[in-house]
């Protein structure tokens, strides 16, 4: 579909929507967009896309901060702290754009023009692979640690994690470089700008791109994480059950691991999908389109919650983490004597050595 075709439907000429489409145009929210007499007002779904994203920011900005504060500076540099930090550095990145989401979806066009068109949903997407990828890895580690913690104990090495962490996002800037390579300012002509993927140079092989990029976002960025962390966690539980019969709260963890991913990027990926695959003037694209920045606001959600189930479950990191809040309050409103200082490090030397043995 080109723009001249429906310029009310979308500024771009392109039917593929994904998760960085939150920087095209508001769908359906200007409706009566092809006449600038009338003003932009945003829609229902809009202000609901809104409040998600400034939810997003204002909670995942700080937890995802304050863990990066703790596994960096108030840890020993261990493979966990490492996971932890490598996977809240990428959710505290999501976090830090959504006001960009907001701003988007509050103007109804894209003010910033071509480069950061290109950049930052393409940083976005870098996160979100690197964060998919990441929890992949944690949860083979701790798979690992169940079924051969002997074989662990020797070769799980901080080193070894370093480079797993590398590779993860080596890879998640290779599965994003085509949104640096084909998003582009569109509908100048109309008065407002877009930002969207524009596949007019590869003429009659528009279509089959957008459908192989929506299959293999669905399979890479999903499927096949999905697949691993239920078998790894499913193997977990089985073994705890099994030895020490004591699967409640264990039961609960892993649940809400599992389903807080599958609820929060399902949607999402299916939405992506369907929008490539359909027509952009059939009635399921319009369906899919009118909900796609809730759907991506949602898998925005999953930046907020990952701290909680992943690095907070621990019941040494809980601790360490609160006792960091109140550290950063005191140090911002009290002026420190050297006796203070001296027992602040002291408790600080205390409560390393006892996370690093629990780690």
């Amino acid at each position: 579909m080109s723009i001249s075709d429906d310029y009310s439907i979308n500024y771009n000429n392109s039917a593929y929507e994904d998760i960085d489409d939150i920087f095209n145009t508001v769908l359906n929210a200007t409706e009566s967009s092809n006449n600038t007499s009338k003003p932009y007002v945003v829609s229902q779904v809009g202000w609901f896309a809104i409040v998600m994203y400034s939810i997003v920011f204002v909670l995942g900005v700080p937890g995802n901060g304050l863990v990066v504060y703790v596994t960096t500076f108030e840890m020993k540099r261990t493979v966990n702290s490492l996971w932890f930090l490598n996977l809240a550095v990428a959710d505290l990145l999501c976090c830090i754009a959504a006001p960009f989401s907001i701003m988007q979806i509050a103007l109804g066009h894209w003010p910033l023009g071509l480069f950061a068109c290109k950049m930052i949903p393409s940083i976005l997407l870098v996160n979100m692979y690197a964060s998919v990828l990441l929890l992949t890895i944690i949860s083979i580690d701790r798979c690992a640690l169940v079924l051969k913690p002997v074989w662990c104990q020797n070769k799980r090495t901080v080193n070894k994690a370093y480079v797993a962490c590398l590779v993860s996002w080596i890879l998640a800037f290779a599965l994003s470089s085509p949104a640096f390579v084909f998003r582009n300012t569109t509908g100048k002509d109309y008065g407002k700008i877009g930002c969207a993927y524009v596949f007019t140079s590869l003429k009659d092989r528009k279509q089959t791109v957008e459908n192989f990029i929506a299959v293999f976002r669905l399979l890479m960025g999903f499927v096949i994480p999905f697949l691993v962390i239920t078998a790894c966690y499913t193997v977990i539980l089985r073994r705890v059950s099994g030895r020490y019969n004591k699967s409640n709260k264990t039961l609960k963890l892993i649940l809400i691991v599992i389903i807080g991913f599958f609820l929060c990027w399902l949607p999402y990926h299916v939405s992506g999908l369907v929008l490539a695959m359909n027509p952009a003037n059939s009635t399921t694209y319009k369906s899919f389109q009118n909900w796609d920045i809730i759907f991506i606001a949602l898998a925005f959600i999953n930046s907020c919650i990952n701290p909680i189930i992943y690095v907070l479950a621990g019941r040494e990191f809980k601790s360490k983490f609160k006792r960091s809040i109140k550290f950063i309050l005191k140090n911002a409103l009290l002026e420190d004597t050297s006796q203070t200082l001296d027992s602040k490090k002291s408790k600080v030397h205390s409560e390393t050595k006892n996370t690093e043995a629990a780690l």
